[in-house]
């Protein structure tokens, strides 16, 4: 079997800015890192972690609600134990940094597919440079995802990480992700962490990924919450939300072969 070699893209911020000043701690939302990868490594498929910086994720204990897992707690404790071991024997918690491996062409073209996990965290410093201190987009990011775009190659992302797509550049004075169809995290649940009690981070993110996808051209389709939601263009798959990484997963898995041909 042909194995296919997917490069992870995580975020190791660990705030948001928020409207009006002051911060909220974020992080990687641990189902929708595990989730979607663990099947392709159980296949025998190879993966690497790579990070803006070389550092390492923090998975936000908001992803430990038990909401975020249909509430089965058996799913839940799954993916941690999973993380805990398959996934730090990986490497997750020493990814290379994206310079490097934008440095090194041969490294570059061995990847066959790039995987964005979301949780608030990657709007830090994936999408943008610094989050905290600008609104200048990652070209870094773009950089990477114009590669893949080029070369035909898989291109996947879940909830908050699906606004990392808004660092590609432009060719050609058009948007290389302009008119796919693709999801993001909802503005149904951005209001719900944001202005319900139970959930509230304490004010609001400057911008969305909702917004961010739509003013750059992306046709951004999103269900009700609770519901899996998993949007396949082209090269491009997107999902949702935590509710959509198992989906994302599998569809993923199929989307790997039929481009591998295995």
């Amino acid at each position: 079997m042909k194995r296919a070699h997917i490069l992870i893209y995580t975020s190791s911020a660990t705030k948001i800015p928020l409207v009006g000043g002051g911060t909220h701690d974020v992080g990687i939302f641990l189902g929708e890192l595990v989730e979607p990868i663990e099947p392709l490594i159980r296949a025998g498929h190879l993966v690497e972690f790579v990070s803006p910086d070389g550092k390492g994720c923090v998975i936000d204990p908001a992803s430990y609600r038990i909401t975020n897992w249909g509430l089965s707690r058996s799913r839940m404790e799954h993916a941690r134990n999973f993380f805990e071991t398959t996934f730090q024997e990986l490497g997750v918690g020493n990814p290379v940094k994206l310079s490097d491996i934008l440095a090194d062409k041969t490294r570059l073209n061995s990847y066959d597919v790039v995987f964005i996990p979301g949780g608030h965290a990657p709007m830090t410093d994936v999408l943008h440079k610094d989050w905290l201190v600008s609104d200048e987009y990652n070209d870094q990011t773009g950089e990477l995802l114009l590669h893949f775009h080029k070369n035909n190659k898989i291109t996947s992302a879940i909830c908050h990480g699906s606004a990392a797509l808004g660092a590609a550049p432009q060719v050609n004075g058009k948007w290389i992700y302009a008119d796919y169809n693709m999801t993001c995290v909802s503005m149904a649940a951005e209001w719900l962490t944001e202005d319900i009690p139970f959930f509230n981070i304490g004010g609001h993110m400057p911008d969305y990924p909702v917004r961010i996808l739509k003013r750059l051209g992306g046709k951004v389709h999103t269900k009700m919450l609770g519901r899996s939601n998993v949007v396949e263009d082209r090269e491009l798959i997107t999902g949702q939300d935590p509710y959509s990484a198992k989906e994302l997963g599998e569809k993923l898995m199929k989307k790997i072969e039929v481009r591998q041909n295995f």
